[in-house]
């Protein structure tokens, strides 16, 4: 008996250490879609914020801030995204970091809020924008998001990030399918996935 504990207790030691070291690998949540429309018309719809309350599962809507010191799209811009209609609950805020038209644009999400995980609150992140003309009127987009700086994160909350990317990448494929739907289909868009009344992290 006491040997078939101490080999439970290995096991669980050995994997705890293994999945621990697999959350310090610098990995980047990751996911694209193939849109049949040209980058200009891809690169345009994603900066209009409407359109956002018609793609994200996530966030109801998002608006520029008040504060924002120059206007949405340009560098330096502020704007927060928000869980519910009512804009309680949940939020973030975005900071564009850099915009290269038609290529790539790149925000900082900080200032969580009100979530159900204080931990959670703690990160900021970059999240990418990547825009590449396939040709022939087509467009690969994708959404990348990462630790803002990995280097001021404690080993459990490098953990905690890694542990999250897999909800991270759903919602990414999911956001992405509707925005493809959204600019392919136009007036006739039939939302493939709705908005989530139910987040991990609602308060």
């Amino acid at each position: 008996m006491k040997k078939l504990l101490a080999g439970l207790v290995a096991v669980v030691t050995l994997s705890v250490v293994i999945l621990i070291a697999q959350a310090q690998r610098h990995v980047v949540t990751s996911h694209s879609v193939v849109i049949n429309a040209p980058v200009k018309e891809v690169w345009d719809f994603l900066s209009d914020n409407r359109h956002a309350k018609g793609w994200s599962v996530i966030f109801d809507h998002i608006r520029p801030l008040e504060s924002s010191p120059v206007a949405e799209g340009q560098i330096g811009a502020l704007r927060r995204c928000f869980r519910n209609d009512n804009e309680e609950g949940f939020f973030w805020d975005e900071r564009t970091l850099t915009t290269e038209p038609y290529k790539r644009r790149t925000l900082r999400t900080y200032n969580v809020s009100n979530t159900s995980w204080e931990l959670f609150e703690r990160f900021q992140f970059t999240a990418y924008q990547l825009y590449e003309d396939l040709g022939n009127g087509t467009t690969r987009l994708t959404f990348e998001g990462d630790l803002d700086d990995h280097t001021k994160y404690s080993v459990f909350e490098h953990f905690v990030f890694w542990v999250s990317q897999f909800e991270g990448e759903r919602v990414f494929r999911l956001n992405l399918e509707n925005i493809k739907a959204m600019i392919e289909q136009k007036n006739a868009f039939d939302r493939p996935h709705p908005w989530e009344p139910h987040s991990p992290f609602d308060a």
